[in-house]
């Protein structure tokens, strides 16, 4: 993630350096320098003494007419610490120091786990019809009586219109 401080030169006097104080990134996060000049352009060091375990950024002379993004990465691997970041201006008669705390990552946050649905509900009468139906069939074919035959048959489509009525 990109963590933004703005540096502001030019604002009070002639090579003034306007930064805040400090500036807080996490892990793996970039830090970016956004350099603007309100004045004329001008020449200035960023360095850093102390963030060798932190970043690879060591050191950069730049000629900043108007606006610079400079980027800091932070490494992945890193301990929580602090580094300071030096700008100066004016081959070396303005000096400024920005200290840049690095934090852990935070741990991502985890969703409670979602609860089951329910179990599906068979459903009983439609079961009950069916059921019903089949043994007035085998009865049927026992002793021939057609009268269990039929019995059956209504009771077939007596199931087939509960079902279509009990439907979720």
């Amino acid at each position: 993630m990109d963590v933004p401080c703005e540096i502001r030169f030019n604002t009070r006097s002639i090579n003034s350096i306007d930064l805040p104080e400090s500036v807080e990134v996490h892990a793996g996060d970039t830090l970016v320098l956004k350099l603007k000049n309100e004045g004329s352009p001008l020449h200035l060091t960023l360095s850093t003494a102390d963030a060798a375990r932190f970043t690879d950024f060591f050191h950069e002379n730049l000629y900043l007419e108007r606006l610079a993004d400079v980027p800091v990465v932070i490494r992945d691997d890193v301990f929580p610490g602090m580094f300071a970041i030096t700008v100066i201006t004016g081959y070396g008669t303005n000096r400024s120091g920005l200290k840049v705390a690095v934090r852990e990552r935070p741990a991502p946050v985890e969703e409670p786990p979602q609860p089951l649905p329910p179990p599906p509900q068979l459903p009983v009468v439609p079961f009950a019809i069916v059921i019903v139906a089949a043994l007035l069939f085998i009865i049927y074919v026992g002793t021939g009586v057609l009268l269990f035959e039929a019995a059956a048959f209504v009771v077939l489509i007596l199931g087939v219109i509960a079902a279509w009525f009990l439907r979720r």
